[in-house]
């Protein structure tokens, strides 16, 4: 989510410095675009920055931040013209330890509780100008290129936890008995397995299909935001089922099935909401 943003847009002197040490896991990378009332809405962003001298100077506020508290390095938006519209948003590379540059608080999730999320401030941060990450004005579709492959992701993970709890959904009921005989000799729960697998496995097809497109460098917004929606949704209906089927075991969190239903809800809203990801196909059709 965070690095592509350097490799697509940086200098070859930004690139040098920085990504060695993120490929060798020395530094915590980090994309700050989301904010308190800005989310797949880019353009509402109001994060500022400001040219003074040989820096910019950044104000704002950044919620939702996955390695916010971590990073070494934050790939932030900002807004650099604020007449402009989409034109006038712009990208940087923030430090860890930077004056200004501040962690608001860890936030307590629901689920991913073992991933770093955090608010981030910046107050009077002051940036280096060849800290610019890519050309002014260029941030907007930094960040509408970088949403393709953070959704493609989203809908593979997805698609991947989807498939681990069948497996481990189809070895309980199999073993599970209940009024004399395994769970697995109901109808109604084979049925059900049966028709979850096939749509995992068309969910499956469709991550390839979008993949194949955006690696071609064909235009895929459309596929991709059905990936997303289609994806997000169906992982939460594995899960819903998967614990059912697990019946009150499913429901202790010593499960494993309890953890990975928690973890789902996220899919459907993290990347672009499930609703911003249909509007996306609508405006397509």
């Amino acid at each position: 989510m965070a690095s592509p943003h350097l490799v697509n847009a940086g200098t070859p002197e930004q690139i040098k410095r920085f990504l060695p040490k993120i490929i060798s896991g020395e530094a915590i990378t980090a994309v700050a675009v989301t904010e308190p009332d800005a989310g797949s809405d880019v353009k509402a962003i109001r994060t500022s920055a400001k040219r003074e001298g040989d820096r910019w100077v950044l104000k704002g506020t950044k919620m939702f931040i996955t390695n916010g508290a971590l990073a070494d390095v934050v790939f932030v938006a900002a807004k650099t013209d604020p007449a402009a519209g989409a034109k006038g948003l712009s990208m940087f590379v923030v430090e860890k330890g930077m004056k200004g540059f501040s962690v608001g608080r860890k936030l307590d999730k629901h689920g991913w509780r073992s991933s770093d999320t955090a608010e981030l401030v910046f107050d009077g941060c002051r940036v280096p100008a060849a800290n610019l990450l890519g050309e002014e004005g260029r941030g907007f579709y930094a960040i509408m290129q970088n949403f393709q492959n953070e959704r493609i992701a989203i809908g593979s993970m997805a698609i991947g936890e989807s498939a681990r709890a069948l497996e481990i959904t189809l070895e309980y009921v199999k073993t599970r008995k209940a009024f004399g005989a395994p769970l697995w000799d109901k109808q109604a729960i084979r049925q059900r397995l049966a028709m979850l697998a096939a749509k995992v496995e068309a969910g499956r097809q469709l991550v390839w299909h979008a993949a194949s497109l955006d690696a071609a460098g064909k235009d895929c917004v459309k596929e991709v935001s059905m990936v997303k929606a289609y994806c997000g949704e169906l992982v939460n209906e594995v899960m819903y089922d998967c614990l059912q089927f697990h019946g009150g075991a499913g429901y202790l969190r010593e499960s494993v099935i309890e953890r990975m239903t928690r973890d789902a809800r996220v899919q459907s809203i993290g990347g672009g909401a499930t609703e911003v990801m249909l509007e996306e196909v609508a405006k397509r059709l």
